[in-house]
């Protein structure tokens, strides 16, 4: 079966990705399908909340008002970094049926089998400021994708998300009417994916437990859903939980793990956050896989001696250009009296913290000061490569 995985044009494409990413890697009868366009949330208002406890309360809502029209006008945003979120806070609102409008649309536009599902990954946040919602046939759904570092501090947002995708395409497969709803939610905590989480910080709890619990596993069982579907779902639960634990427990002992370097084009990943990936370009990967095969460092004044190694890296992982155009780039990016090299390190540092966050990222940076030599400060043991030049 599929499940079409569709973006709004607020939310962030790099991290779309990852949570693909994260979503794919367990084997099953389902299929988590990319969105072919971005959704347009073209109704949304702003609106101002004054203060942290409104922030953090999820609304209850009627059922006719999820689906009620509403003539607002639009108000757009793209944001790339999460700011820290401040009161009274500013947000953009849609009504829940934009959503669902935003699910139809591309279901219609691509003539979709009615048994496939569609999840809207969105930073418009929604009326019951609920982390997620489904329609009424509980065919189509939406997550919000916007504010998770307010519950997550230092974790990246793309785990939340992934639980959010995992645990919705459950509740779509066992519950067939919106109405059966009030029935399958848990109003007091149990650590398990039905929790309602009134209070929204309880969301940390359900999700370090990644748990089913056994009213919730009786209802598995009763369903007619292939089993091999929710062996699947489970195990893609399971991992987000030990992902959210490993970053939890490597933040509190402020322990590196291992970057590994794989395959001709020197893929980079740390197997122990989730085999996360770093999506650098390829001026940006052959800079910083030049530097974990140098761990005893080196001057930014004598990359320039290192020219062949690196523009042999440079060379391999560059798809697009002329070998004139990339020997062009090489020159610029090793002359010492341009600042090419300096907005390389500062872009890398940049993706470096957006995947990995603010408090585990340090470890994997690029450091050093003026005229002393650069190294990223990680025992040689954690770095492994399995790849030749």
């Amino acid at each position: 079966m599929n499940v079409h995985l569709i973006r709004s044009s607020d939310f962030s494409a790099q991290t779309y990705q990852s949570v693909l990413q994260i979503v794919r890697q367990y084997e099953g009868p389902i299929e988590f399908l990319a969105s072919e366009s971005d959704a347009l949330i073209s109704n949304a208002i702003e609106v101002e909340i004054e203060s942290k406890e409104a922030f953090e309360k999820a609304e209850e809502i009627s059922r006719t008002s999820l689906y009620k029209e509403e003539k607002i006008q639009a108000v757009q945003s793209y944001e790339t970094e999460r700011p820290r979120i401040f009161f009274p806070h500013r947000t953009k609102r849609a009504n829940w049926k934009h959503f669902f409008d935003a699910c139809e649309y591309y279901r219609s536009a691509r003539k979709l089998p009615p048994e496939d599902l569609v999840i809207l990954l969105t930073d418009t946040a929604n009326e019951a400021n609920w982390f997620g919602g489904a329609d009424k046939t509980m065919k189509n759904a939406f997550i919000h994708t916007a504010d998770w570092h307010h519950y997550f501090d230092g974790l990246n947002e793309r785990f939340p998300i992934a639980y959010e995708i995992i645990a919705w395409t459950i509740r779509m497969l066992i519950i067939k009417d919106h109405s059966e709803m009030p029935n399958y939610w848990h109003n007091e905590p149990r650590g398990c994916m039905s929790d309602f989480c009134q209070n929204k910080r309880q969301i940390v709890l359900k999700m370090r437990t990644a748990d089913i619990c056994m009213d919730c596993m009786k209802l598995l069982q009763s369903s007619k859903v292939d089993v091999r579907v929710f062996g699947q779902l489970i195990d893609a639960l399971d991992g987000v939980r030990k992902y959210f634990l490993s970053i939890e427990r490597s933040t509190f002992l402020n322990r590196p793990s291992t970057v590994l370097v794989s395959g001709y084009l020197h893929r980079i990943f740390f197997p122990a956050y989730g085999n996360l990936e770093l999506n650098l370009n390829p001026k940006q990967r052959a800079i910083y896989c030049f530097f974990l095969r140098h761990p005893e460092g080196v001057r930014l004044v004598e990359l320039v001696d290192h020219r062949s190694e690196i523009g042999a890296l440079y060379h391999r992982f560059s798809n697009f250009g002329t070998i004139e155009e990339i020997e062009e780039s090489l020159n610029l990016l090793l002359d010492p009296l341009d600042n090419n090299l300096n907005e390389t390190l500062s872009r890398i540092r940049s993706t470096i913290k957006r995947t990995l966050g603010p408090r585990i990222s340090p470890n994997y940076q690029i450091v050093g000061s003026r005229g002393e030599p650069y190294r990223i400060n990680l025992d040689a043991e954690l770095i492994q490569i399995e790849s030749q030049l």
